[in-house]
């Protein structure tokens, strides 16, 4: 005779009825065809004029998702009344796939200077800790010692593990076994932290040297930061283009901007109140700032023919203020920054 055994409390809460599942299904949205992706799209008041819809069905099929695809509708308006209400206007689908294009270069730019700023922060944070007679080794150790937290009745602290997260690196590991007890100096710890920690042991010295200027810039790699991860993460960057409340402000990045002829205070008010374009703003003055002469001058010639792209299919356009007005910021930008090699 077989005998069951004894349900677990385990068992009990790993057992979903199927009225949940109904429950949660109900709230799923449906898996669509491509086909069925493009009605819901029409429904929505998508066109497709400039972008046959053959040809709009074979892009979804081999060049790019749905749902990340129809994210770029965000900066479209909607008709309020009448027959064609909640539709989008003059929105064709030929206008989501050059955003999604667009989008695509401007991560290639932005990532590779995100990096390009990281490496050139870190040689001037060696360069302030030598300048304030610091001991490379002392300010690593007061560092990592202030990140000890006590619960209980152990010491745990975030910087170890996350140096000690790079042990199974290729990369890393090596340099890592090089220094026993967490025993760094500068230039190598900075070399075997992410770029949050890096971030983190920043701010720690602008504290120790009473840094104004160092506490300021922080802040504007807090962004580059941000947008280094949406890169690095694939993100859509530019499905949302409309004015908005930051999360922050930047009193550095503003007055950077003052002498730049076509953006007025009020369009870096309205641009900014963007966080995405607040974050590419910095990135491509932070750049400029701190990149090398040969750095520069190659990334002078890619964002130029970036900046021209943004150009490409402005007729698309013309009933989108947002669009115009987000891609003339970031080429003036460009121009204003990157219009002429390193001097």
């Amino acid at each position: 005779m077989q005998i069951d055994e004894p349900s677990t409390a385990n068992d009990k809460i790993n057992q979903i009825d199927s009225s949940t599942v109904l429950q949660i299904n109900a709230g799923k949205k449906p898996w669509l065809t491509v086909e069925e992706q493009i009605q819901r799209l029409e429904a929505q008041g998508v066109k497709f004029e400039l972008y046959p819809r053959d040809k709009a069905k074979a892009y979804l099929e081999k060049n790019n998702n749905y749902f990340r695809l129809k994210s770029y509708r965000k900066t479209f308006q909607k008709y309020d009344a009448g027959e064609n209400e909640g539709k989008y206007i003059s929105l064709d689908f030929a206008m989501l796939v050059d955003l999604s294009v667009i989008d695509f270069r401007l991560r290639q730019q932005m990532l590779p200077m995100t990096l390009d700023i990281e490496h050139f922060e870190k040689m001037r944070l060696l360069k302030r800790i030598e300048d304030e007679g610091k001991d490379g080794y002392r300010i690593v150790a007061d560092y990592i010692n202030s990140n000890d937290i006590k619960q209980d009745g152990k010491i745990t602290n975030r910087v170890k593990n996350d140096i000690n997260r790079g042990k199974t690196s290729p990369y890393i590991a090596d340099l890592i076994s090089s220094y026993e007890n967490f025993c760094y100096p500068a230039w190598a710890f900075m070399e075997v932290i992410a770029f949050g920690t890096f971030l983190d042991f920043y701010k720690f010295c602008a504290e120790q040297f009473d840094g104004t200027s160092m506490r300021n810039n922080f802040y504007l790699l807090k962004s580059i930061k941000s947008m280094r991860n949406a890169c690095a993460h694939n993100n859509c960057i530019l499905n949302d283009l409309t004015a908005g409340k930051a999360r922050h402000s930047s009193y550095i990045l503003t007055r950077a901007m003052g002498p730049i002829k076509g953006i007025s205070k009020q369009t870096r008010r309205s641009r900014l109140s963007n966080d995405r374009l607040q974050e590419i703003a910095t990135t491509l003055y932070k750049h400029q700032e701190v990149a090398s002469e040969g750095v520069y001058n190659h990334r002078l010639k890619e964002l130029s023919i970036f900046a021209n792209r943004l150009h490409k299919n402005a007729k698309y356009y013309k009933s989108n203020p947002q669009v115009i007005a987000s891609f003339e910021f970031i080429a003036k930008l460009i121009g204003a920054w990157y219009s002429s090699p390193y001097v």
